[in-house]
């Protein structure tokens, strides 16, 4: 028991949690997360697709196997501070009874020109029988627990905001803005499928604007790359291409757009009018003027084809539609128009307060480094006949330092 506590405390376990984490981490950020299924394969190919998939390695964050290597690494800090801090008490103590002990270097005469030069030094001292201890930085003997604790406050900082924040998920057509409830408005400007050379890119042109009226920069937002605004994080999470159709009432002169994302039925009455049933991307036709849809909707709409269904006077004739055509009945006209793609989006916001954790969590953990590499313990004996160092890091300087003085003193 005692050997699996050791190994679970150890340095080595750490380190394999922490490159496990990494390369976790560096899997999530490289192939885009919680896409469709099809898209990996598309992207990827079959076996590569397929093995995406099985590993998890589509949803990084959320897997299993993720999640536990978070928690153990938790634990292996949390046992490292423990052990530590337990070992850190009385640690300045002993490191003067240490220096006391040590072997003299010898410096007869010297010990007023020392005791001069440590005090500028910013060194204490403490006099006993026959020997004037001077000490500096004990307490750097905490870094490296400051350290350990500083990792794992970032740690569970990190775990509550990745996993504690508030995730929606909201499709938004471009041009439209969407309203948060505390107000925080964000604008859909762009969207697109593909870039200019025909790749498939999909990116989102997105501004933000918080409730006191401060506005971000326009983002362009692509799978794994969101965009941060306050608390807020918006990725590209899905897709989608709308049908569009233009109504125009002959009676009132008046005109509306709506977006077709679903099967609906368009009418006046509530029994005349036109159901729309699907958007195809495109259409091939055969030389006997057959008509052959494309179902596939990977890329953009090169040929779209509305299949509708005009309902009246008790009677349904389906139709396939192309942008433009005018379709009349009664007072009302229906006119598909090119479709829109969209975008559908993640909204993450971190619980108030947590930022400012998170960012205390790093503050702590760069003061324990900065702690532990510039702050290094050290303790100078100084007897009638020489002088002794202590300290748990070599003092190669301050040791040149205290050579060259009594060589000074000696030379005059």
């Amino acid at each position: 028991m005692k050997k699996i506590r050791a190994f679970l405390r150890s340095m080595t376990f750490g380190m394999l949690l922490l490159a496990a984490v990494i390369g976790f981490s560096f899997a999530g950020s490289m192939i885009p997360q919680q896409r469709p299924a099809m898209e990996y394969v598309s992207r990827y190919g079959a076996t590569v697709g397929g093995l995406i998939i099985r590993l998890g390695l589509d949803d990084v964050f959320a897997t299993p196997v993720f999640l536990l290597l978070m928690a153990a690494l938790a634990l292996n800090l949390t046992l490292c501070s423990v052990v530590r801090v337990r070992r850190l008490r009385g640690s300045g103590e002993r490191l003067k009874e240490r220096a006391r002990a040590a072997q003299v270097i010898a410096a007869p005469g010297q010990a007023q020109r020392l005791d001069a030069f440590l005090r500028r030094r910013g060194f204490c001292a403490q006099a006993g029988e026959g020997v004037t201890v001077y000490s500096k930085c004990l307490f750097g003997a905490y870094g490296s627990f400051l350290t350990h604790l500083g990792l794992l406050a970032v740690l569970l900082a990190g775990a509550l905001a990745l996993y504690g924040g508030q995730i929606t998920d909201q499709t938004v057509m471009p041009g439209q803005t969407l309203t948060l409830p505390d107000g925080t408005a964000i604008e859909v400007l762009s969207f697109r499928i593909e870039d200019e050379t025909g790749r498939l890119d999909y990116a989102s042109g997105l501004r933000m604007t918080d409730a006191q009226g401060q506005r971000s920069a326009e983002a362009l937002v692509r799978v794994n790359e969101p965009m941060r605004f306050g608390r807020y994080k918006v990725y590209q999470q899905t897709y989608g291409t709308a049908g569009t159709m233009r109504l125009r009432n002959a009676a009132t002169g008046g005109e509306d757009t709506v977006y077709l994302t679903e099967p609906a039925f368009l009418t006046a009455d509530g029994q005349n009018g036109v159901f729309f049933a699907a958007l195809y991307p495109g259409y091939i036709q055969d030389e006997d003027g057959s008509v052959t849809l494309i179902t596939s909707t990977s890329g953009a709409y090169a040929d779209p084809v509305y299949d509708l269904r005009v309902m009246a006077q008790g009677q349904t004739t389906p139709v396939l539609a192309f942008p433009g055509e005018e379709l009349t009945l009664g007072d009302i006209t229906y006119i598909p128009g090119e479709p829109v793609s969209y975008p559908g989006l993640r909204i993450k916001a971190i619980a108030p307060g947590m930022l400012g954790v998170l960012y205390a969590s790093f503050v702590l953990l760069i003061a324990a480094l900065t702690i532990c590499f510039f702050m290094r313990p050290v303790c100078v004996a100084v007897r009638p006949e020489g002088y002794a160092i202590a300290s748990p890091k070599p003092q190669l300087g301050l040791q040149l330092e205290l050579e060259a003085l009594i060589r000074e003193e000696e030379q005059r």
